[in-house]
């Protein structure tokens, strides 16, 4: 489905949950004490990877008969997944001491692509004993062969003596119990750590003759039940609807108190132990098996390389193989030439693949009414929580047990206050528009008067009098 290239041909496991094995001798053997060692090949995971590996053993020369999970090997790397996912870096180590190799396994791994992808895995060890791990041309770890690795290739100079046994008379406990020491007479071991308060008083919505269940009054016995055969019907029990706003209900018991009485089991103070030595520790003795290895990238001469697997999945394709010195670039130009241009292929083709998910659907305002609304009751909810814990058991109390409801509490005193602050500003300015507006001015005030008083008969007189004299 996802074919980089057309007709591309690869090694590919065909059958799922089954062992394999295949080898191929290479035309002679590859020794890396010489310049280093760069090793490369892609895997692509048809059938994805569920549990199982896909890695590459470099096997030790001479490669001798069949090809089998016992085959000595030098190297083996590549991802691996079974619960966790890895990519192994594992190497042998002949011990010039014993002439016995010994497995050193890589810390940290990364962490391998687990998709249907071409992906190529490179490994790199230079000749100053350092590694790199790089996936799909990116390095995800570098290090030292010598410091990296479990357990590490060279053993300490100094060892535990063996035979070295801790004298019986060793003292190493700093403290001891004061022998001394008496348990005072009014130490009372039995005294327990919880009491019922004293001072806790029935809520007055307790009700102790009202039981928790009551048979449902709605229910009605099946007309097909027959108490012969199916025993005497009894309606099913329900919550007593009385309980639901209630205190409780059933017999009240007062709640749990820490007694202050409590002291626990009496035990002697520690004093210091006046013939304590020091914590013992065996003799170091020089190890007999001490080597120094400062060449560990002069791993030993490869024969031939092969895939030696247990998976529960098929569909595994290996392709494009190298094993070359670290000074050649031959590994480099495979990855831009061959396996680039294939992946990227691949991953347009996965993305057209991909299905479309349609965009989310806006909120309308229904929506945005809703989830507000919710909001509000969350928060009242919590505030009424919060009082209740404040009246029964104290501030304290409540605060400690019910944070979101005085948190809400609080936002809700201040959104008040807030509004009530503005409020008495917009009020007092509409009190000054309207109650307090100034008086007119005097002259409005006499016009109006004496437009408002009644004429006399000689009114007009005067007034012709005085337009008489202005003219």
């Amino acid at each position: 489905e996802l074919a980089g290239v057309e007709g591309d041909n690869g090694l590919v496991v065909k059958s799922q949950a089954r062992h394999h094995a295949i080898s191929a001798r290479l035309e002679k053997p590859f020794d890396p004490s010489a310049s280093g060692l760069v090793l490369q090949y892609e895997v692509k995971l048809q059938e994805n990877l569920g549990c199982g590996g896909a890695y590459i053993k470099l096997l030790t020369a001479p490669f001798k008969g069949e090809f089998s999970d016992d085959t000595p090997y030098t190297l083996m790397f590549g991802p691996d997944k079974c619960g966790e996912s890895k990519v192994h870096l594992i190497y042998r180590h002949l011990n010039p001491v014993t002439h016995e190799y010994t497995e050193h396994h890589l810390s940290q791994p990364p962490t391998p692509p687990i998709d249907t992808l071409s992906h190529l895995y490179t490994l790199t060890i230079h000749t100053n004993n350092t590694y790199a791990i790089a996936i799909d041309g990116s390095e995800r770890r570098t290090g030292s062969l010598l410091d990296d690795f479990a357990p590490p290739v060279n053993p300490p100079k100094e060892i535990d003596d063996p035979k070295d046994q801790k004298p019986a008379d060793w003292e190493d406990n700093e403290k001891i119990p004061d022998t001394a020491a008496k348990k005072p007479a009014d130490w009372d071991e039995d005294a327990p750590l919880m009491i019922p308060d004293e001072d806790a008083v029935k809520p007055k919505d307790w009700f102790e003759d009202e039981p928790l269940l009551i048979p449902d009054p709605k229910a009605q016995k099946p007309a097909d039940w027959d108490d012969e055969e199916d025993g005497d019907w009894a309606a099913p029990m329900i919550s007593n609807p009385r309980c639901a706003d209630a205190a409780g209900c059933g017999p009240w018991e007062r709640p749990l108190m820490r007694n202050p009485d409590f002291k626990g089991q009496w035990s002697a103070p520690l004093v210091d132990n006046p013939l304590y030595k020091g914590e013992w520790a065996p003799r170091r003795i020089n190890n007999p098996g001490y080597f120094e290895d400062r060449d560990l990238y002069k791993l030993s001469k490869i024969d031939a390389v092969g895939f030696e697997l247990w998976t529960m999945q098929s569909g595994i394709t290996f392709d494009n193989i190298y094993l070359g010195s670290s000074s050649s670039n031959a590994a480099a130009l495979i990855a831009d030439n061959v396996w680039k241009p294939k992946h990227d292929v691949e991953l347009a083709i996965s993305e057209a693949l991909r299905p479309k998910s349609p965009p989310a659907p806006k909120p309308g305002f229904a929506d945005v009414l809703r989830m507000f609304k919710d909001r509000i009751d969350e928060i009242l909810y919590s505030i009424s929580t919060f009082y209740g814990v404040l009246q029964s058991e104290g501030v304290v109390s409540a605060l400690r047990q019910e944070r979101a409801g005085a948190f809400g509490l609080l936002m809700v005193t201040m959104a008040l206050g807030w509004l009530g602050w503005n409020a008495s500003i917009i009020l007092g300015f509409m009190y000054r528009l309207v109650v307090a507006a100034p008086a007119p001015p005097p002259a409005a005030v006499t016009a109006a008067s004496a437009d408002n008083k009644t004429a006399s008969p000689d009114s007009g007189a005067k007034a012709d009098r005085k337009a008489s004299k202005s003219d």
